[in-house]
């Protein structure tokens, strides 16, 4: 199945599907048509005149929702009906385009033995029907469906954490990151070989204050030299990143700027209070989107380009052998050895020693005139 390059569990956005399915379909359902015997005029007449029907129907529902909204008229629409039609309505040209079809279909029915009520008739069971809908939720939408217009109108919590984690705190410090590790490690020995923020990501939004409660063998070690900026009126806000130490059977093994993605705590407090209406499966939900985001979003910027990365994975269950700091060692020696792979590639061919050692030879032509440069002279 499809996922993020960043873990299993993180999905893609959705495709389209559904109208390749609603495609398929359609050509099973007019083949079994034609199999029917059912001439193409009758099938096409009877097509048009459920459109216009399920048409007809819309518009009751449309004014059933501006009801609601004319209710709401100044707060949400600054006093405009027309504003408030068009939220109904979509786009009015259209709508009223489709109205005026339906209602000329409906009151000029084709010649058909399946249509066979009046106009008035039509009208008053389509009412009827859509205030039955309204009122029983036949028309609600699926939690896919949903999902799907919160995920591609952007609407959902995680979009606007990831941006408000990108905007307000990862593009801030990315660009002089790589400066100040080199500034610390002009006064430890190089002792950080990794150049880059680690961001850790549990997907179920554990993230413990004290990284050695998740993981014993991870310890930390010192601070990176802060970095100030002025920001909304605070002079001077300092930033500051920890370094850590990681351990392999009781010995530090490597050394890294290490956090967890600070946003994640608002998911989780969010789960943990009534009052968000957030349940466990929204979290897990809204944390997948929120890294899938901010993915995204630091793949076309240019400051995190060689600057962070990001450690995506799931909390362990009772009785896995899974380990953060044999996850975050994974990361460091793949770093390392996509390092070394670029280097390889990047390198160019050097003479052989022996060759730059030798004395030069002169080429001399035999003949007693030099050529000229150009050619064009013969």
């Amino acid at each position: 199945m499809p996922h993020s390059s960043l873990h299993p569990a993180v999905p893609l956005p959705r495709g389209h599907w559904a109208k390749k399915a609603a495609f398929v379909l359609l050509c099973i359902c007019l083949a079994a048509l034609w199999e029917l015997g059912e001439s193409a005029d009758h099938i096409l007449s009877w097509l048009v005149y459920h459109q216009a029907s399920v048409q007809l129907g819309l518009l009751f529902k449309v004014v059933c929702s501006l009801a609601e909204e004319l209710c709401h008229v100044h707060s949400r629409y600054q006093g405009s009906y027309w504003r408030a039609a068009r939220a109904c309505l979509d786009c009015p040209i259209k709508s009223g385009a489709l109205l005026l079809l339906s209602c000329s279909f409906c009151i000029f029915p084709p010649n058909t033995n399946t249509v066979n009520l009046p106009f008035t008739s039509v009208v008053v069971l389509l009412g009827l029907f859509q205030a039955l809908n309204v009122l029983l939720g036949f028309e609600s939408l699926a939690p896919a469906e949903i999902s799907t217009i919160c995920e591609q109108g952007n609407f959902n919590v995680a979009h606007g954490l990831a941006w408000s984690y990108y905007i307000g705190y990862l593009r801030l410090i990315l660009p002089g990151f790589q400066a100040r590790i080199c500034t610390y490690n002009q006064f430890h020995n190089n002792m950080i070989r990794s150049h880059r923020l680690y961001i850790l990501f549990p997907l179920d939004c554990g993230v413990p204050d004290d990284l050695s409660v998740a993981d014993p063998n991870i310890r930390f070690l010192h601070e990176l030299p802060q970095q100030r900026a002025d920001r909304a009126g605070i002079k001077g806000r300092i930033y500051t990143n920890s370094i850590y130490e990681i351990l392999e059977n009781g010995k530090p093994v490597a050394t890294c700027v290490l956090e967890y993605a600070t946003p994640l705590q608002t998911l989780f407090a969010m789960s943990q209070d009534s009052r968000a209406g957030f349940s466990r499966k929204d979290r897990l939900d809204q944390a997948k989107l929120f890294c899938r985001t901010l993915e995204d979003i630091l793949a076309d910027a240019p400051e995190s380009q060689n600057n962070c990365r990001l450690i995506v994975y799931l909390e362990p269950e009772e009785g896995s052998s899974f380990s953060l700091s044999q996850e975050i060692l994974r990361h460091l020696r793949q770093e390392e050895k996509e390092e070394v792979a670029v280097g390889t590639t990047g390198t160019s061919v050097v003479p052989d020693s022996s060759t730059l050692h030798e004395e030069p030879q002169l080429l001399i032509s035999d003949m007693d005139q030099p050529l000229p440069l150009r050619t064009d002279v013969f």
